[in-house]
């Protein structure tokens, strides 16, 4: 099959003050055995010169000689030579400015604000679809590794399932790739505002090796029916962090599209380095946000979970003494009581304050 009569592939992947591991990331992307792809990298307006990094690699002046950070693991996939021909795009006016769509392999997009999640990924969705003419589009985060057959296997799974919207990959913990981190996604229980990510913490041993559906599929590596997003729509912004991906999931589910986990594909997971998993920021926009999806989509059972989801996320800290995180929490239910949306800028030095008085 020419590279031409395979469905186009575009990958989008979301950058913010992370170009090392961007740079990972797309080492392992270039080294797909898909032919039929190209690559958006989106910026959310980093403050550590990640585009002017990220194209000096890209131009051959960057030598990076060990990627990754200092727990990563003894093992990378062979650099790509360079240089790498790409786009740039200073602002989204150039963006949509011009209907010609780039051939080059790379693209890099300037958001020129931090959009979030769904707000970053958007702008490279709809670029993906309206320029590139992208039959299916690859949403990875920035600090994954993608095996070289990945891709392939995600198309060939799609293929398959012509009811699919989205395809979840084998998540891996990159610092234990031995160790699963999902099988593609999880279940949702709205009663109990608790998601779950299938096969979490288990060896590859005991991975299941079959398609299966899933409720949500984990935001890290979303593969994505284009016409799925067409029907359904962008992702909501009104999350910023956190569970945006999981509404995206459930619309999807409302219109009929289902959701599937390709075992062949495998994806190894950083997990939690834009804001930092398990801490302040994380959970305030997983708690705030969670309650949000439940009071949108399953608003019957909006007062258990609330009850729920304070007592879960309350009582540990209390108990743990994390009155700094402790903070962050109470916030998300006061913000949420209040109907705030979006990303929310709380003073660090309140909360420095806050901490030392308790």
């Amino acid at each position: 099959m020419s590279v031409h009569s395979s469905p186009k592939i575009v990958s989008v992947v979301l950058n913010w003050n992370g170009w090392l591991g961007t740079i990972e990331c797309l080492e392992s992307l270039l080294r797909s055995d898909y032919a039929n792809h190209q690559i958006i990298v989106c910026d959310n307006a980093s403050q550590d010169h990640s585009i002017e990094r990220l194209t000096e690699w890209a131009d051959g002046i960057l030598e990076v000689k060990k990627v990754g950070d200092k727990g990563g693991v003894a093992w990378e996939y062979r650099p790509i030579t360079k240089p790498i021909p790409y786009v740039l795009y200073d602002s989204l006016d150039q963006v949509f400015a011009s209907p010609t769509a780039p051939e080059t392999q790379l693209i890099f997009i300037r958001n020129g604000d931090n959009l979030g999640y769904a707000g970053g990924n958007n702008i490279g969705m709809r670029f993906a679809l309206e320029t590139l003419h992208a039959d299916c589009v690859w949403v990875l985060n920035n600090d994954t590794v993608v095996e070289r057959q990945a891709m392939s296997h995600l198309q060939e799974a799609l293929a398959l399932r012509p009811d699919a919207a989205v395809l979840g990959s084998r998540l891996m913990q990159y610092h234990s790739p031995d160790t699963i981190q999902a099988l593609g996604g999880g279940t949702l229980d709205a009663r109990w505002a608790h998601d779950t990510q299938i096969g979490r913490g288990q060896r590859t041993h005991a991975a299941i090796d079959q398609l299966i559906e899933l409720e949500h599929v984990v935001g890290a590596s979303m593969f994505i029916r284009a016409d799925a997003i067409r029907d359904v729509g962008p992702i909501d912004e009104s999350y910023f962090l956190y569970r945006e991906e999981t509404d995206w999931c459930v619309e999807m589910r409302k219109r009929g599209w289902r959701l599937f986990y390709c075992p062949q594909s495998i994806v190894w997971h950083k997990e939690g380095h834009s804001a930092g998993f398990k801490s302040g920021v994380h959970d305030y926009y997983a708690v705030r946000n969670m309650l949000y999806l439940i009071q949108k989509h399953y608003p019957q059972h909006l007062t258990s979970a609330f009850l729920i989801s304070f007592w879960r996320a309350v009582a540990p800290k209390v108990a743990r003494l994390q009155f700094g995180r402790l903070i962050y929490v109470l916030r998300a239910y006061y913000d949420f009581l209040r109907g705030v949306r979006g990303k929310t800028e709380v003073d660090p030095d309140l909360l420095i304050l806050l901490e030392r008085s308790l």
